[in-house]
């Protein structure tokens, strides 16, 4: 809900307008109860099943494993394609840490890419630059649930015989050539965090593309056991057969995000409302050349996860989020690129590695959106951008 009403500087009353309210889609206390009346709590039971079903559903994918996070579910990437020592691979820099870390952690050597200024997300050329002998995956990341270049890297990873992972913590229900984002490599990674579009609190999932890679992902996902076999009944006792880890979710994560599942559509309807209001006044804004928006080219059908703009300068974008602030409005920085953070000094990189990300990082604002949040909010956040733009002028 709501905070109180606050006075702005325009002089009227108004609510505070977060930069983020996770969504509730209505029978999430319906299915939890159903969990607290079975007694089974630990995972990997009906509800999981049954979300992984509608996830693959959803997505075509030929598999899914329900993870704890994102992170996991790269993490379990890395295990599962036997990504470690000597093995590099080609991430982002303005992306969430975890695109790099899960990589890193299994000993691998993260090289950072450049970003295109237009999309936002992993640059071609430069990514084929950093292509060595020891190349074992890109990971393309789905930036505010649009679609990176995947039709040329999927080309790339073909001709040079590596791996390509998507990091689609953004995009689930997105799609790009004809195919749902998490799709067009050989993995694909979600996030049901509370700041997606649907979540679980904290949770994600893993697509698996490749049939043939399905048993062994499962033996990972089940703490390097066969229990799931046992539980199937493909073997009568399970015993360690892998590497492992713990991966996957409780049931009562698994039953909320069910609930929320069934409500994607609704979600993402009401959402495209949001996004249409504020295409219809940024475009004002983007055609006295103040502001541009993250080109969407390459996306058929977007799930409307984020609201990017890009301002002609670093401290215009301050300036503005400063003044959103003021009236009571959060917007968000974006990332701090990787490369130039104190882990990726420690790593050898440095500010000035990457021109395009160090040039457009600092210009880069999120504005507000989610399921609270009323077109004439929209209208409210755009006005206060208005203000501070023509003070610019």
């Amino acid at each position: 809900m709501h905070k109180p009403l606050e006075q702005s500087i325009f002089g009227y009353v108004m609510k505070k307008i977060p930069f983020h309210v996770p969504y509730l889609a209505g029978d999430e206390i319906k299915y939890l109860n159903q969990v607290l009346d079975s007694g089974n709590f630990a995972g990997n039971g009906p509800f999981t099943k049954k979300a992984q079903s509608i996830i693959s559903k959803k997505t075509r994918a030929p598999a899914t494993l329900l993870t704890h996070s994102c992170t996991g579910a790269l993490e379990l990437s890395a295990m599962l394609l036997d990504i470690g020592p000597n093995d590099e691979v080609i991430v982002p820099s303005y992306t969430f840490v975890s695109t790099a870390s899960a990589f890193l952690r299994n000993g691998a050597k993260v090289i950072f890419a450049d970003i295109d200024e237009h999309t936002l997300m992993l640059d071609k050329t430069d990514v084929l630059e950093k292509i060595t002998p020891n190349t074992k995956a890109i990971i393309p990341v789905n930036y505010a649930g649009l679609s990176s270049d995947l039709s040329n890297f999927i080309d790339i990873c073909e001709d040079n015989d590596i791996y390509l992972i998507e990091d689609n913590a953004q995009g689930f229900g997105s799609e790009s050539f004809g195919k749902p984002l998490g799709t067009h490599g050989v993995l694909g990674a979600l996030s049901f965090h509370e700041t997606k579009n649907i979540h679980c609190g904290l949770g994600g999932a893993l697509l698996i593309n490749q049939q043939d890679l399905f048993d062994r992902a499962e033996n990972i996902w089940e703490r390097g056991t066969n229990r799931t076999k046992m539980i199937k009944g493909i073997v009568d006792k399970y015993t360690w057969v892998d590497n492992g880890s713990s991966f996957y979710p409780t049931e009562l994560q698994a039953s909320f995000l069910v609930s929320q599942l069934k409500s994607m559509n609704d979600n993402i309807n009401y959402r495209k409302k949001l996004c249409d209001a504020y295409d219809s006044r940024l475009s004002e804004f983007e055609n006295s050349g103040s502001l541009r928006r993250q080109e969407r080219e390459n996306t058929e059908v977007w799930n409307f996860h984020a609201m990017v703009v890009i301002f002609n300068s670093p401290n215009l974008a301050d300036k503005v989020r400063e003044g959103l602030l003021e009236n009571y409005i959060h917007a968000y920085i974006g990332y701090v690129p990787l490369h130039s953070s104190p882990m990726g000094v420690s790593l050898g990189w440095k500010f000035g590695d990457l021109p395009i990300t160090d040039k457009v990082a600092p210009c880069i604002l999120r504005l507000p959106l989610h399921s609270d949040m009323s077109v004439d909010d929209v209208d409210r956040v755009c006005d206060v951008i208005k203000k501070y733009l023509k003070e610019d002028l």
